[in-house]
């Protein structure tokens, strides 16, 4: 027994060993297919949907082509349009509920599926990518009849609102939920949640760290956001374990103007559909009839 145990003893300490080898042989060799295969697993979310969409009544979805792909858009109501931005690993579908009830309220809405999310063409998910994407978007919103209204954003989508082109954001309300602020630790939590072998990702993290200064910096929300504040309402929750809501504190500390809606066990995600953001953006719309209420649970065709 003492034998088997001491053999045992030796495989485990082996086994890390020889992880680290195949790991460092993998980077010396393959170094493309390395970066590749974590490239796809960080940029491709594994929730993307490629299951058909059943469309609540009243809705309809177009294809919207982009430089990149073809996008998947979804529009409700009639009325001032309302845009609705996804974060990374989101879909519009999550805002359907907020649609349905802003169609009530006498406003029209627009949701849309990043690329390499939901039903919309299979592209890396790149921040870039998102940014470039909710450009010609809100661009399509002004181009409406009754033109762009406010823009409502989720998670990652906050940083696309806050990085889009300033004359297709300016003097628009802001509605942003669960936002992101420091793109460079959420990023480093996403790779680290891989399970990657800890070399692999030590050497991906540091190859990352070498172009956020020059790619990513500047797309962070703080830099971006300051010149909407005074249109700005933050919606966060304090238990929100993605992104610390103490981030938005800070920022409204900062810019008074900026409105701060803090609530309590919804999360990064229930959040979305809470009462309390339903009331507060009605009220961010200047919609001051609260008798008119959505439904988390839609009615579909």
């Amino acid at each position: 027994m003492e034998k088997v145990s001491t053999l045992s003893g030796n495989f485990n300490n082996l086994f890390p060993r020889f992880a680290k080898k195949r790991a460092d042989l993998l980077n010396r060799f393959l170094p493309g297919w390395t970066n590749d295969r974590i490239d796809s697993k960080l940029f491709i979310p594994k929730t993307r949907d490629t299951k058909p969409l059943r469309l609540p009544r009243g809705f309809k979805q177009t294809d919207i082509k982009t430089k990149d792909g073809m996008v998947k858009a979804y529009q409700t109501g009639k009325g001032p349009m309302v845009v609705f931005v996804h974060g990374w690993g989101g879909s519009a579908q999550q805002f359907f509920p907020l649609m349905r009830g802003l169609a009530e309220c006498g406003f029209s809405s627009m949701s849309f599926d990043h690329l390499g999310h939901g039903q919309s063409e299979m592209q890396p998910a790149t921040l870039h990518q998102s940014v470039a994407t909710t450009n010609h978007i809100l661009e399509i919103a002004k181009k409406s009849s009754d033109g762009l209204y406010a823009i409502v954003g989720h998670s990652t989508g906050c940083i696309a609102i806050a990085a889009a082109r300033n004359p297709l954001v300016r003097d628009t309300p802001l509605f942003l939920i669960s936002p992101i602020f420091n793109y460079k630790l959420y990023f480093l939590k996403k790779l680290v949640k891989l399970g990657l072998h800890a070399d692999l990702v030590k050497q991906y993290a540091s190859r990352f760290a070498k172009n956020y200064r020059s790619e990513y910096q500047k797309l962070e929300l703080a830099r971006n956001l300051d010149k909407y504040s005074d249109l700005t309402v933050l919606a966060h929750d304090a238990s929100d374990s993605e992104s610390a809501a103490t981030d938005s504190v800070k920022f409204c500390t900062r810019y008074p103007l900026a409105r701060l809606l803090l609530t309590k066990n919804a999360d990064h995600m229930r959040i979305i559909n809470s009462e309390t953001v339903w009331q507060e953006l009605k009220s961010h719309l200047n919609y001051d009839d609260t008798t008119i209420n959505f439904t988390a649970e839609i009615i579909y065709q």
